[in-house]
């Protein structure tokens, strides 16, 4: 499994990522801590200088494990089941260019926040046509350039589209692109699934990338969720793909990251309990 940090090259709506609006010393801070590498939450890809990421990366011994794109939405108001055809164009677009980014760096791209949600004072199920339509579209383009795409199950609170594993598992089956898997967020599954492992477990052949985030959006480790649990089912299931950080920047962006890396350090050796730590 790799630990990754997820990070943001420009100051955004969206809150738990660390060093955000500053790449360059976040890359240079997860290189120091011993991460593997690195979540990139982009807006649109045009925010990247190709040449300059692949220098400094090479530099620090650091690969982009993932590309987030909520930005899209949470910033610009784009989605890929917005009513609006344009809008939901423009997040195609978006996604389009994220992939050819993707591409370059052997990277994951993130289907979260981009989907947006249901208008319910619009008919549902013309806009359930059209999210399908353009994820698939999204897919297929992904697809061609070897791109494996991740949906991210978030919770009710953030979007009425895909709240639970399952959800997202059965959405997959329909479409039935191989390169088309789950991102199990432990924030989200702490306020939707009864069972952190039955949850993962019925998943187990779709999962693609972890997020690690605490019961309150802090750091692993400095809330409630039993990170045990879901640890043991990950070794269980034989897991090897990403897991991110992907929490609030508190106390601040370097004690947030200090603490996620030393717990997945200790949480991922071989028979190491898991503890709690107290925020400073």
């Amino acid at each position: 499994m790799f630990k990754v940090i997820s990070l943001s090259p420009t100051k955004t709506l969206f809150g738990p990522l660390l060093f955000s609006g500053n790449l360059s010393n976040g890359l240079k801070k997860a290189s120091e801590l011993g991460y593997d590498g690195v979540e990139i939450s982009l807006r649109d890809a045009k925010e990247i200088n190709y040449p300059w990421i692949k220098e400094i990366l090479l530099k620090l011994n650091l690969k982009v494990y993932g590309i987030a794109t909520g930005q899209t939405y949470y910033n610009d108001g784009f989605s890929l089941y917005n009513p609006q055809k344009d809008k939901r164009e423009k997040a195609i677009r978006r996604m389009k260019n994220h992939i050819d980014l993707a591409s370059k760096l052997g990277s994951i791209v993130i289907i979260g926040g981009i989907r947006g949600k249901f208008e319910i004072d619009l008919p549902i199920e013309q806009q359930l046509i059209s999210g399908k339509e353009a994820i698939r579209e999204i897919a297929e383009y992904a697809y061609h350039h070897q791109v494996a795409l991740v949906l991210e199950a978030i919770n009710r609170y953030e979007t009425n589209i895909f709240n639970t594993l399952s959800q997202i598992k059965d959405f997959i089956e329909e479409l039935k692109f191989p390169n088309l898997k789950i991102l199990a967020d432990t924030f989200h599954m702490n306020l939707e699934e009864v069972s952190y492992s039955q949850a993962l477990l019925e998943v187990k052949d779709y999962i693609g990338y972890i997020h690690f985030a605490d019961s309150n959006r802090l750091a692993p480790g400095w809330g409630h969720i039993d990170f045990k649990e879901i640890i043991n089912v990950l070794k269980e299931i034989n897991f090897k793909g990403p897991i991110g950080i992907e929490v609030l920047p508190l106390p601040n962006d370097l004690k947030a990251a200090k603490q996620g890396i030393v717990f997945l350090k200790n949480s991922l050796k071989k028979n190491k309990k898991v503890k709690r730590k107290d925020v400073p």
